[in-house]
């Protein structure tokens, strides 16, 4: 009859280790990142950095308040950023919904019906969606940007650059 081996049923003749990972790369820094970073203003990205770990070492304590105080500021920050990549996750989410809902139609249309003013009026309403995703993408960065005082480069309605 043959023992039991692995997690389930050994006794711990060959113990399972996890192992961490060797080697952790932060994520980069993107474009807004660098613009709130020039600003003096901090993102999670940024203070991952290693400049700000290792002045982090450096540094001496601070004061319960004065840690309180930076804590509170930091809070701040997060909230924002926090916003601004909820805004960024549900105009994905709208954007993914319609363009599935879209494609089925453009499918029907094509394929089914042979209906090629019907597949014009899918093809526009595609259109449609990706302009207000852009729309809704740059308003979440504008609102990110104003609360760090920074200047946007301004754009029309359909979200060009103007």
């Amino acid at each position: 009859m043959s023992q039991p081996s692995g997690i389930h049923g050994d006794s711990g003749s060959r113990a399972f280790h996890p192992t961490l990972p060797t080697y952790f790369e932060p994520p980069s820094i993107n474009s807004l990142d660098h613009q709130i970073g020039l600003q003096n203003g901090s993102t999670s990205i940024l203070e991952m950095s290693r400049q700000k770990l290792q002045l982090a070492k450096q540094n001496p304590p601070l004061t319960l308040s004065s840690r309180v105080e930076e804590l509170t500021r930091e809070l701040g920050y997060q909230r924002q950023e926090i916003q601004f990549y909820r805004q960024a996750f549900v105009n994905l989410q709208r954007f993914r919904e319609t363009v599935y809902d879209l494609s089925q139609q453009l499918f029907l249309a094509h394929y089914l019906d042979h209906d090629v003013g019907r597949l014009v009026d899918v093809i526009a309403q595609l259109r449609n969606a990706l302009e207000e995703s852009k729309r809704r993408e740059f308003k979440a960065k504008r609102d990110w940007m104003d609360f760090w005082g920074i200047d946007h480069i301004r754009q029309d309605q359909r979200g060009n650059v103007i």
